[in-house]
């Protein structure tokens, strides 16, 4: 698990010292204008947070404009089918897309009909990742830690606030379905982390299925209480919280992972003034230093570390089957 250690030092290593001075990779006349930075969900959420804050940094190594855009819908189905099936080459080989893992992994749902696959995606590199995280309302007394949690979905199915269905939130729910003997849960689906807050703060919801990074203003308002983390080892960020495997005994690891893709045939040439960019914008230290302040672990990889990391992500989605779990609303 050595990947997931601090981005200062995953600079180093994985970036050291191969970039020249901003523009190098620019020898092309391109990008020739501004760039179209595309999100797959509505404004406010984890990903249009970061992606707005890399814009900038992005487009000063680009040398043009970085504009974002949200389209949303179908769980960032709306935006991945555009980037599949409408994107072309020359046409849009100024736009970039983000796609997230493991939303994407929902094409393994039979009931979608989806025909995608993840080679059906030019990715060009991984940007970020935040794991999973339960967490419950602050002055919930029914509710101290996970025990209490597992104890009560035993007796009567709990009411989760996850995001998509068949995001990562989803999918941790779903194992714990599989992992836990008579693990009930019943699903509200929510339109963001915001939403999140507001039902589990409304007490619509018994338990909120998210990610570390949003998740921490909350925390230390003590308007909600995390209760386990769904990653191999305790968060940096959150020493005192258990994982779902300490108290358990299985593995359940999920994550929001943050990947950029464009255009399916795009010229190998810009492909790679786009690569080097988000390289050299992802090192930058002023970047680096605000995203910590967001509490967002920034882990930059491509070609096959990227690959991997994919389909490590598509395999857990598998073993998960959450299409096959009872409970959504």
């Amino acid at each position: 698990m050595k990947r997931f250690t601090s981005f200062a030092f995953a600079a180093l290593a994985v970036l050291g010292f191969t970039f020249g001075a901003p523009g190098t990779a620019s020898a092309a006349d391109f990008p020739s204008k501004p760039v179209q930075l595309q999100v797959p969900f509505a404004p406010g959420g984890g990903a249009d947070r970061t992606f707005r804050l890399f814009a900038p940094y992005l487009a000063e190594e680009l040398g043009v404009p970085v504009k974002v855009t949200n389209v949303a819908g179908g769980g960032g189905w709306v935006s991945w089918s555009q980037v599949v099936n409408d994107w072309n080459p020359k046409r849009d080989d100024h736009k970039l897309a983000v796609v997230n893992i493991p939303h994407i992994f929902s094409f393994l749902n039979p009931a979608m009909k989806r025909t995608e696959k993840l080679e059906s995606f030019n990715f060009l590199a991984w940007h970020s990742y935040d794991p999973g995280l339960w967490l419950v309302r602050w002055d919930d007394e029914r509710f101290k830690n996970l025990e209490d949690v597992l104890a009560y979905a035993q007796k009567q199915p709990i009411i989760v606030a996850p995001g998509s269905f068949g995001s990562d939130d989803h999918i941790g729910v779903a194992f714990a379905q599989q992992a836990v003997p008579g693990f009930k849960a019943k699903f509200v689906t929510s339109r963001g982390d915001n939403s999140k807050i507001q039902l589990a703060l409304g007490k619509h919801v018994d338990l909120i299925a998210a990610n570390v990074g949003f998740f921490i203003p909350s925390i230390e308002e003590k308007k909600l209480r995390p209760i386990a983390v769904l990653h191999p080892t305790r968060w940096d960020l959150l020493p005192d919280v258990p994982t779902f495997k300490e108290i358990t005994g299985k593995t359940n690891i999920t994550y929001a992972g943050r990947t950029l893709a464009t255009a399916n045939g795009l010229e190998e040439e810009k492909r790679k003034i786009y690569l080097d960019a988000i390289k050299r914008a992802i090192a930058n230290p002023e970047y680096v230093a605000k995203e910590a302040a967001n509490k967002n672990h920034l882990m930059f990889a491509e070609g096959d570390e990227m690959w991997n990391l994919l389909r490590e992500g598509q395999k857990v989605a598998e073993q998960a089957a959450y299409w096959e779990q009872e409970g959504v609303q």
